[in-house]
């Protein structure tokens, strides 16, 4: 199967949050080009893409009680350690308990103890294909609570 037919056909199931929604997801970091990749895939996935370039952007959103489902954030994020960032995601509390898939471009990146401890829901090497990021997302949003971080 073609990779454009695979994401028609990963699309037309669609990703859903445990009660039905269609789930916002951030998109942290990276490159443009990188993220605008994940975006536009989010996107073809069913879900609502939030672009936030950098970590602190997306601490912002979530400080802000925007409704998110998921985090997909790029561990290259250019203000801050990638790891750094998802422990003070998860320093917010209820706020932080959301899932967060990581995009790498190394995987003993996210094998070591600080990236374990910061409890990612799931992680992408790049270079990624549509099926693989679909994957991690669609597993992350199975284990998370019904009711994510809805303002």
């Amino acid at each position: 199967m073609a990779s454009s037919e695979a994401v028609a056909g990963m699309a037309a199931i669609g990703l859903t949050t445990q009660d039905g929604r269609q789930p916002r997801v951030a998109i942290v970091g990276g490159t443009p080009s990188g993220a605008m990749v994940a975006s536009v895939l989010c996107q073809q996935f069913g879900c609502l893409p939030v672009n936030t370039p950098s970590g602190e952007s997306v601490l912002a959103l979530l400080r802000g009680n925007a409704p998110l489902d998921l985090v997909v954030i790029d561990l290259s994020v250019p203000d801050m350690d990638g790891i750094v960032a998802v422990q003070l995601i998860r320093a917010l509390g209820a706020r932080g308990k959301l899932p967060v898939v990581a995009l790498t471009n190394d995987r003993a990146e996210i094998a070591g103890t600080r990236a374990r401890a910061a409890g990612f829901a799931g992680a992408v090497v790049k270079p990624y294909s549509p099926r693989e990021l679909y994957g991690a997302m669609q597993a992350a949003l199975a284990r998370a609570p019904a009711t994510a971080v809805l303002a």
